[in-house]
């Protein structure tokens, strides 16, 4: 058996700005237009987030 996606849900307490955020880290993608979340992509390990 192989682990093909997992879910999870937090709440930080706090807001985070995201065009702060993508702006200023790398491997973001954040288009407000088209997603209202932002997407954090690392290459190892190979994972996804949604914020």
């Amino acid at each position: 058996m192989t682990v093909q996606n997992v879910v999870t849900s937090a709440n930080l307490f706090n807001r985070i700005d995201l065009v702060k955020a993508a702006s200023s880290l790398d491997n973001i993608e954040y288009e407000p237009e088209q997603f209202p979340g932002m997407v954090i992509r690392l290459d190892e390990p190979k994972t996804a987030t949604l914020v």
